[in-house]
This record gives C-alpha cells, structure tokens and sequence, in this order.
C-alpha cells in the first residue's frame, strides 16, 4: 500500500492517523469517564494504556521527518494493546447498553483496524529502505 486513503502518500497519512487517533483517545476517556458504573477500577489502567498510546502517536509524527521504523513500534504495541481493551469495552458497553460508550468505541475500534493496517505498511516501507 503506498498511498494512505487511495490519495495521500502514507507518509502524510501518517500525520492524520496520529492526529485523529489522539481525538479518538480523548473521546474514549471521556465516553468511559461519564460512565463509571463498574469501569471505575479499570478507568486507571485505561487511562494508562491511552497514554502510552498518545506517545506511541507523537512518535508516529516523529517518524515522518526522521523516517526510523523504531519510531513506530511503541504505536504498533500500544495500539495492538488497545485493540484488545477496545474490543472489550465494546462488548461490555453492548450489553449493559451504554449506547453512548458502545457507539464511541465501535467507532474506535474500526479506525484503530484501519490505522495498524496502515502504520504496518509505513513501518514495513521504512524497514525495506533501511
């Protein structure tokens, strides 16, 4: 894949996936934050794993200028990490219907599908031209 969309070359693309990820992280924590129920012991570690995840995007943005595939791994991890907590939250959200939380991290869910998708093709262009 070398272009981001079908018309932006990835590289640029890149700087759209950390920008709209980090949007996407900061609409999850605020989805979960206005429905504490039962999430309120597992509102840390998510806040956590969003965090690490905000740097993996900073390091995403990093990599456009100083095109290193070291740069991506942090994102590829935390985002393999969050994919997983993101699958269930929206499980859990479905069935204890919070419409709210259920729709935000489908929503979540299907971009960060699509987001590794694309930062494993950016990282796999930087590996071969290294």
């Amino acid at each position: 894949m070398e272009k981001f969309c079908f018309c932006i070359p990835l590289r640029w693309g890149m700087l759209i996936i950390a920008f709209i990820d980090t949007i996407l992280d900061i609409l999850g924590l605020v989805a979960l934050g206005l429905e504490f129920g039962s999430w309120t012991c597992d509102l840390d570690t998510t806040s956590h794993l969003y965090g690490f995840h905000l740097i993996g995007c900073m390091l995403l943005v990093v990599s456009i200028w100083d095109q290193k595939p070291e740069f991506i791994t942090p994102y590829m991890m935390s985002a393999i990490f969050r994919l997983i907590k993101i699958t269930r939250f929206t499980i859990h959200a479905f069935l204890d219907m919070w419409l709210f939380v259920a729709i935000v991290h489908s929503m979540i869910l299907l971009s960060c599908i699509f987001f590794v998708v694309c930062a494993y093709f950016w990282y796999s262009k930087l590996k071969n031209e290294s």
